[in-house]
């Protein structure tokens, strides 16, 4: 099924698609399977909401890492380009070495991650990012699949830091990046777990953005690199946003989402010519 390359299939959002229904990637195209915000102890149940306490972590994680486990079982057969993982792997910091190392054995695609404010805190410690590391090794990449160019960035370097030095190193390798991006014809892929901005590139800050300060800049650098697309996670519901010629598409979350929508993951195939489809499935 081909998508115009402004739109998504509508049809497929609120019941979720079988893996064995979704479309073959042409030739020259690259599929991206986004799950986002798996966020293990966020919620008691998808239709509850229900804020959940952390003292006992096996009983109260248990639906969540179960779904996560299913979704993963799901994109594995699928068999992606590409998993990117679109970051808060666990509602307390604290909790991310005790499951992940487990559950990671079972991805057998290639992966990446962008980290979100529950992995790093609201502002970067060194503590959230050395235990980040020790367990998903880096938290900002880039890699060339299929003559695409896919980076996945760290937004929460968007805001003041003790860790001036990583900062500063974080954002210097952005730029290069970026002009590195340039001769891939506008075959970029952008991932941040927080988007630019949540409804309108000129809106306030927010819990839900980057701050206004650096949000043109970056969205003008984006532009400039020729990136088509851009993945995010965050807010825990659908947003399909713009800015030029970017497409900002952000994915239902897995463990619950603020506008009741089912929880799942995402398949983007984007075709050689940016025709592409955005497809839910449901977990």
């Amino acid at each position: 099924m081909k998508i115009s390359r402004r739109s998504f299939s509508c049809g497929l959002l609120g019941a979720g698609v079988l893996v064995g229904a979704m479309p073959s990637a042409e030739k020259g195209s690259v599929r991206i399977a986004h799950l986002c915000d798996p966020q293990f102890g966020f919620v008691s149940g998808r239709e509850s909401m229900k804020w959940r306490a952390v003292e006992h972590f096996n009983e109260n994680y248990a639906e969540d890492i179960a779904r996560c486990e299913k979704a993963i079982e799901r994109i594995n057969a699928l068999s992606p380009d590409l998993l990117l993982f679109g970051g808060d792997m666990v509602q307390n910091v604290d909790d991310i070495e005790k499951e992940w190392p487990r559950i990671l054995k079972k991805v057998h695609v290639p992966w990446m991650i962008t980290p979100g404010n529950h992995d790093m805190g609201n502002r970067v410690t060194a503590a959230n990012l050395g235990r980040f590391r020790r367990m998903f090794g880096r938290d900002h990449d880039a890699r060339d699949i299929k003559g695409w160019r896919i980076i996945a960035g760290n937004s929460q370097f968007w805001h003041p830091t003790e860790l001036k030095e990583d900062r500063v190193a974080y954002e210097l390798w952005v730029e290069s990046e970026l002009e590195k991006a340039k001769k891939y014809g506008g075959r970029v892929i952008l991932a941040t777990h927080i988007p630019p901005f949540a409804f309108s590139a000129d809106e306030n800050d927010s819990y839900d953005n980057c701050p206004t300060s650096l949000r043109m800049k970056k969205l003008e650098a984006y532009v400039s690199a020729g990136a088509r697309f851009m993945l995010t996670a965050h807010q825990h519901r659908l947003a399909v946003r713009g800015y030029k010629t970017l497409s900002i598409f952000g994915a239902e979350a897995l463990c619950g989402n603020f506008d009741l929508r089912p929880c799942g993951f995402r398949v983007l195939d984007v075709n050689p010519d940016f025709s592409y489809s955005w497809n839910f499935i449901k977990v």
